[in-house]
């Protein structure tokens, strides 16, 4: 796994945190107890399922990946099972702050989750309780458990609404969402070469297209990889002379996109995006530039200041998609977490469980 795709994977999981499997008070029907919370607790069964599902949507069944080592000297296994132990102790905060605001959740969001019970004992299960257990058994829950889990993701949706949403309890201030935008964006602007993919034209100078709509690409000969790395490197050269770097972008950008966003890229380091580019933005001070090369071409890229709720123009809205939900899941965690001092974890039992031993698991 590269880099870039754990510091994704980093914040995605947080935000999992809001939307899978949320665990509330469990009787003895729901397995043995792993993490305790004034009465609330997260059980064995539990914490499997969420190890099985994070093993199948990253890992599959192909266990080699678990045991490559990152670039933090840990294994992918102990990393992602560490992902999950701190995911249950959020949760398990999540349910005892649930019951501190004496907070029910409706009665039709119980209905819609017997309602999706009941889809998955027919498609699932053959519409037999037995024979789908069978099936979850691997996952180390069973049907009742399952419900469980989906009850209290309703209430967890429930809670977040009911502090956040419109007429909510607790509503981020701006001066919360300026300090959040501060610390996660960086602004830039880059001057783009292709070394890879070039387009294959025609004798009158047009794109050629496949059978399937797309433009046809080839590789660059070595001369023209010389020549977009002496295009590059007067880039560079004139830069450091003191030229505007709006001028050249303008003259020598091959990137086409940038056209589409004026005011440059808002990147976080858990965007979707080149991860060169990430890691070199985010070691650039306001105003430098730097030169990185990546599989798909030379980049230039100038570290720009963030423009005044920037989130909010109309012409950044494609970097801030999730801007709001993801402010929403910091704050949310950060409240959280001062109970987390007070859970008690039984450590020998969860030594026990890793995602590596798990079944992968994409359906539940």
């Amino acid at each position: 796994m590269k880099k870039n795709n754990m510091k994704r994977i980093a914040c995605l999981l947080l935000c999992v945190i809001l939307c899978v499997c949320f665990l509330a008070s469990c009787s003895s029907s729901m397995g043995e107890p792993l993490m305790t919370l004034e009465g609330n607790e997260i059980t064995v069964n539990m914490y499997r399922l969420w190890l099985s599902r994070l093993k199948g949507n990253y890992g599959g069944s192909d266990d080699t990946v678990w045991d490559q080592v990152s670039e933090e000297g840990k294994t992918y296994n102990e990393i992602f099972t560490g992902f999950v132990k701190q995911n249950a102790m959020t949760l398990l905060c999540v349910m005892h702050e649930f019951d501190n605001l004496g907070l029910k959740l409706p009665e039709e969001e119980i209905k819609a989750v017997d309602e999706t019970m009941k889809t998955i004992l027919s498609e699932r299960g053959e519409g037999d309780k037995a024979y789908l257990n069978s099936q979850l058994s691997q996952y180390g829950v069973n049907y009742d458990i399952l419900r469980q889990i989906y009850i209290i993701e309703a209430k967890m949706n429930y809670l977040k609404e009911y502090l956040y949403g419109e007429g909510g309890t607790e509503v981020i201030s701006d001066n919360v969402r300026n300090e959040y935008y501060q610390n996660n964006y960086a602004r830039i602007k880059q001057i783009f070469f292709y070394t890879a993919n070039k387009p294959v034209t025609d004798e009158e100078g047009n794109y050629v297209y496949d059978e399937e709509g797309y433009v046809e690409t080839r590789d660059y000969t070595e001369e023209e990889l010389a020549e977009q790395q002496k295009k590059a490197s007067q880039v560079m050269t004139s830069l450091t002379a003191g030229q505007d770097f709006d001028l050249l972008m303008a003259s020598q950008n091959e990137d086409t996109a940038a056209i589409t966003y004026p005011n440059g890229y808002y990147l976080t380091k858990a965007s979707q995006y080149v991860e060169e580019v990430i890691d070199a933005t985010f070691e650039l001070k306001e105003n430098e530039f730097t030169m990185v090369e990546s599989e798909y071409g030379i980049h230039i890229i100038k570290r720009l200041p963030l423009e005044e709720k920037g989130y909010s123009a109309s012409a950044n809205e494609d970097f801030f998609s999730d801007f709001e939900e993801n402010l929403e899941t910091e704050v949310f965690t950060a409240r959280l977490s001062k109970y987390e001092e007070k859970i008690k974890i039984d450590e020998e039992l969860l030594s026990k469980y890793d995602v590596k031993s798990s079944a992968a698991n994409t359906a539940y």
